[in-house]
């Protein structure tokens, strides 16, 4: 497996676009396939002294053939609703979603720990990421539960995880 900025992988973004909007479109009423697919080919220089809300970078995971089995986002902002987005700002994990035929595989936790590692270079201390069903799943990798909120009236999990000690 080889992770790379989504940028590089231009062919594969409406796919993993559409995926993103079919898993957490009910969720988020703005998000489009074009807003997805914008973001996945965003991929600014970060300033680590910037204000970190606008943080937006993106990988693929590719197969040995070139094929994109996931992708994982990190957001400076834009994952909860104003209020309580106000009390648990960013940076965040996001967009983490796996193409069905790769599932079970190991790629989400790779995306995860890239996505974690990223941080780190960025001198990121902290992540939180909002999961609707997969608190298990994170809970296993070390992340904490810290706080449940509601997205378009859906209950949700704010997790949270320290990079650095």
């Amino acid at each position: 497996m080889r992770i790379v900025p989504t940028a590089s992988a231009p062919s594969h973004i409406p796919r993993f676009a559409h995926l993103q909007v079919d898993a957490w479109g009910h969720l988020y009423p703005k998000l489009t396939v074009e807003r997805a697919e914008s973001d996945l080919r965003t991929e600014p220089e970060h300033d680590p002294d910037a204000d970190v809300s606008s943080l937006c970078r993106s990988w693929f995971a590719l197969d040995a053939d070139g094929a994109a089995m996931g992708v994982v986002m990190l957001l400076g902002s834009g994952e909860l609703e104003p209020a309580d987005e106000a009390e648990l700002p960013g940076p965040w994990l996001a967009g983490l979603v796996v193409a069905p035929e790769f599932r079970q595989r190991g790629v989400a936790s790779a995306l995860m720990d890239f996505a974690m590692n990223s941080a780190r270079e960025l001198h990121i201390d902290r992540l939180r990421l909002v999961t609707e069903h997969a608190v298990d799943f994170y809970e296993r990798r070390g992340w904490t539960i810290e706080r449940r909120v509601t997205l378009n009236s859906i209950p949700n999990t704010v997790m949270v995880t320290t990079l650095r000690p």
